[in-house]
């Protein structure tokens, strides 16, 4: 279980919390203040995800288009982009509600600004899954798996709170099956060369881009000392933490300069897991290590055309699975 990583920081941190409470309350810390800047940083996501959504909601109407009051459930919702963008989609005459929850009050907040723009019906929930008591016929998870230490429990709340038949879309996980192969790495390799400036898919360069980003917005404190301040104030902490040291425990499932061993989300482990699910379909992107807003005109038809060739050697994953009845 990935809570076993970060209890030598429990430790150097001289934090009195169980490893549990420890990973929890720096996770909501850390992303209630970044959800102030959260849309702005990830303008990338924006710009390049309406594709997946539109394709995995491609991959899987069908299965679910005989209703039209679909209840879906936006775990992690964060800023509330996953509803926008499947909201966007041809799912949404058929969507009903909306349930957006998150671990995060901040990220709520903006959450809500956008849903008060949908015209449809919806509801937030300061919580985890562990909370919800309904069931739900569309459960998105976008860019949340990575967060979670236990995902077998984590999937196994999921799968209590979807209706049989149900589909489950989750997607911006980092695909461990794929990233160390030689097609990804050198394709990788080959874009760094010609693109030597741009981001690659080296997660210290993408989260030194958020620190620049943010420390230039405050124009004072660094955000990593801000984040400090408010662990120390709410006893969390008793020592300071270094930027790496909080990414190892708020993207837990990621490789970081405190953790390098070889992780991220398998397929492989979620077909396992997912045993009350049908897989009705997989799909990668980001087959040059970053996102197709943040490619070149060359590079973005390459990228193209391995998303159109449904190749599954890229850095993110996206599925879509339907629950068993």
């Amino acid at each position: 279980m990935s809570y076993t990583r970060i209890i030598p920081l429990l430790t150097k941190t001289k934090s009195k919390l169980t490893v549990k409470e420890f990973q929890e309350k720096i996770n909501v810390v850390f992303h209630d203040f970044e959800a102030n800047y959260y849309d702005d940083l990830h303008k990338d996501m924006w710009e390049s995800l309406q594709q997946q959504f539109d394709l995995l909601v491609q991959d899987g109407l069908q299965y679910i288009t005989h209703r039209t009051n679909l209840k879906v459930l936006d775990i992690g919702c964060g800023t509330g982009l996953s509803s926008e963008l499947l909201l966007n989609t041809k799912i949404k005459p058929y969507v009903q509600q909306v349930t957006l929850l998150d671990t995060s009050p901040n990220m709520l907040k903006f959450a809500q600004k956008k849903a008060e723009t949908w015209n449809v019906n919806y509801q937030v929930i300061n919580g985890n899954i562990t909370q919800i008591t309904e069931l739900y016929d569309v459960i998105v998870i976008s860019s949340v798996l990575h967060h979670i230490p236990d995902l077998t429990t984590f999937l196994h709340d999921v799968s209590q709170k979807l209706n049989p038949n149900g589909l489950l879309i989750h997607l911006q996980d980092p695909n461990s099956d794929f990233l160390k192969t030689e097609e990804y790495t050198k394709r990788v390799d080959d874009f760094k060369k010609q693109n030597p400036k741009l981001t690659t898919n080296n997660t210290n360069i993408f989260f030194k881009k958020i620190k620049r980003f943010i420390k230039r917005l405050l124009n004072r404190k660094d955000y990593i000392d801000l984040i400090n301040d408010e662990l120390i104030r709410q006893n969390v902490i008793q020592k300071r933490m270094t930027a790496n040291e909080l990414w190892s425990v708020t993207d837990i499932q990621i490789a970081s300069n405190v953790n390098d061993e070889i992780n991220g989300i398998s397929l492989h482990f979620l077909k396992h897991t997912l045993k009350d699910f049908t897989l009705l379909s997989t799909r990668s992107y980001g087959f040059f290590g970053v996102l197709k807003h943040d490619l070149p005109s060359n590079f973005k038809e390459i990228e193209e055309q391995l998303i159109q060739e449904k190749s599954l050697f890229g850095r993110n994953l996206a599925c879509i699975w339907q629950k068993n009845q």
